[in-house]
């Protein structure tokens, strides 16, 4: 009985000591889930400050976006937005107005947008509607941060232009009428010159005299009829050519067409060479054309055995710069301010249009012409953009690239 007793009392003291580490996790498990009530009663609390602030943020961004829609509605310049495959995913009702049509889901490219010459920021678009007419527009490019789309901003100008066009025409024709009894005269004598030159045509003077009066006659036939040419051109304007044109053909043209005129003269006509990727908004002709009024003054004052040069050098701003220079007496000071203005000449049978003509075309092509120092002679300066392929839309801000 004593030996069971004896036995027994490791027992009860084991059991003692399960019963002390039962109590003991017991408490500890008690106090670790009170800590963690607390934690989860304060982490409740924390997310429920953080819903009222998601729902107040989703108000205001709601409210915001609503706002943001309305000014769309209202602005008075068209918006379009551009997906990263160049479709017009939305458009502001000033859009629709403008271009024509509702053109969500149509292709940007397929309203043909195409820069502006003598204007970086203006360009023409085709509306989208049956007539196709050209809009002529300012345009800002914004890139959609993460969607690689774009916001466009349009604001028509075509009216503006149109009235600027109006405006220069009647100061044209302000100047056409200041002038006109100059003019009158200039038509006048070769007019006069011409049908006395006529009336004394006999054929039975002789073949040589006959032969002679003829020749005569026409010479100042033609010079009336460069005269009534030039004021007609000056008269129209200068009209913003459309395409390209090589500057290697316009120089080639100017050689064929000039060069016997020079050798007549003796004068050495020398041309520079141009790259084979510089290229001038315009035509042919055109270029020719007003290069030729250069050409042509500087072979009248350039003395026998000197040389007419056209020299030519690329701008860092992506331009050209064609620098026309004689060795002739020069321009006098206090006639360098007026070789521009229309109907201005130092010569007798001038016309005082060329340089004027030449001005209205480079100025219309996005360019500049200017009078340049030299010692001796003078030079005729223009500076005007070189011609760019037209490129797909591109992110950031309007380059000529789209």
């Amino acid at each position: 009985m004593s030996e069971d007793i004896v036995a027994s009392a490791p027992d009860a003291s084991r059991l003692m000591e399960a019963f002390r580490l039962f109590n003991q996790t017991s408490q500890e498990l008690t106090e670790a889930y009170g800590t963690l009530q607390q934690e989860v009663q304060r982490l409740s609390a924390e997310l429920a400050e953080a819903n009222v602030r998601l729902r107040a943020e989703l108000e205001a961004k709601q409210t915001m976006g609503e706002r943001l829609a309305l000014l769309l509605e209202m602005l008075p310049g068209a918006v379009l937005v551009i997906d990263h495959g160049a479709l017009i995913v939305d458009m502001n009702p000033e859009a629709i107005r403008l271009l024509g049509a509702d053109l969500r889901g149509a292709d940007w490219q397929s309203l043909q947008p195409r820069p502006m010459p003598g204007a970086r920021d203006e360009w023409c678009l085709l509306r989208g509607d049956a007539t196709g007419q050209p809009v002529q527009v300012t345009m800002a490019v914004n890139a959609l941060p993460g969607e690689g789309g774009q916001v466009i901003l349009l604001q028509d100008v075509t009216a503006a232009r149109a009235r600027e066009e109006a405006a220069q025409r009647r100061e044209r024709l302000a100047a056409m009428g200041e002038t006109m009894a100059g003019l009158a005269h200039q038509l006048r004598t070769p007019l006069a010159t011409a049908l006395l030159s006529v009336s004394q045509m006999r054929y039975e003077r002789g073949a040589e005299s006959f032969a002679r009066q003829q020749l005569r006659a026409q010479e100042r036939l033609q010079h009336l009829d460069a005269t009534i040419d030039a004021m007609l051109r000056f008269l129209r304007g200068a009209d913003q050519e459309g395409g390209s044109v090589s500057l290697g053909e316009i120089l080639a043209a100017l050689q064929r067409e000039w060069e016997p005129h020079f050798r007549q003269k003796n004068v050495v006509l020398q041309i520079g060479a141009a790259e084979d990727d510089w290229f001038l908004t315009g035509t042919l002709a055109a270029w020719v054309s007003v290069l030729a009024n250069v050409l042509h003054n500087a072979l009248i004052f350039s003395p026998a055995e000197q040389p007419v040069q056209l020299t030519l050098q690329k701008n860092p701003d992506n331009t050209l710069r064609l620098a026309i220079r004689d060795f002739g007496p020069g321009i006098a000071e206090a006639d360098q301010e007026r070789i521009f203005t229309p109907f201005y000449t130092s010569r007798r049978d001038g016309t005082g249009l060329g340089l004027a003509i030449t001005r209205n075309f480079v100025v219309a092509m996005g360019g500049s012409i200017t009078l340049e120092n030299v010692c001796p002679g003078a030079c005729i300066v223009l500076n005007v953009p070189l011609w760019q392929v037209t490129q797909p839309l591109s992110s950031g801000a309007m380059n000529q690239e789209l």
